[in-house]
């Protein structure tokens, strides 16, 4: 009986200790994003996540937007980038802002950036290597 309360008790404070070693980084941190006279009814979060990897895990969540075109003439799609906080660092594309018919979207995307500067702009492409247009809902990220 000593035994088995013994390896019990081992158990529970291997399960704490394993448990007390996850990072804290790892949970999801949801920020909200900045406003943007262009888009003034558009709001939105972001919840940052560190990856079991070591990566920055970014997911958007963002409502009342207007069609691109209505902010920028001839602009077709939402292009989401990010540009990191090292000197010389340039913007990056992250890939289209899918919008559905109620103008909501969602975005998901995965960086090896710790800090980092993202915004959305309105783009005719979603391949365009450098923004054209005005940089909307800004958010800034730094890791602790």
């Amino acid at each position: 009986m000593k035994t088995s309360l013994k390896n019990l008790g081992m158990g529970v404070l291997f399960v704490a200790l394993l448990a007390s070693s996850v990072p804290m980084a790892m949970a999801a941190a949801s920020l909200p994003l900045g406003g943007s006279t262009a888009i003034p009814a558009a709001q939105g979060d972001a919840r940052v996540r560190m990856t079991s990897n070591g990566n920055t895990e970014i997911r958007l969540r963002i409502s009342h937007l207007a069609p691109p075109g209505r902010i920028v003439s001839g602009a077709e799609v939402f292009v989401v980038w990010l540009r990191g906080q090292a000197p010389g660092d340039e913007v990056r594309n992250m890939g289209a802002l899918k919008v559905n018919d109620k103008l909501n979207a969602k975005f998901t995307a995965t960086t090896p950036m710790k800090s980092f500067d993202m915004f959305i702009t309105c783009e005719q492409s979603q391949t365009v290597t450098l923004p054209d247009s005005l940089e909307l809902l800004p958010f800034h990220y730094e890791s602790k």
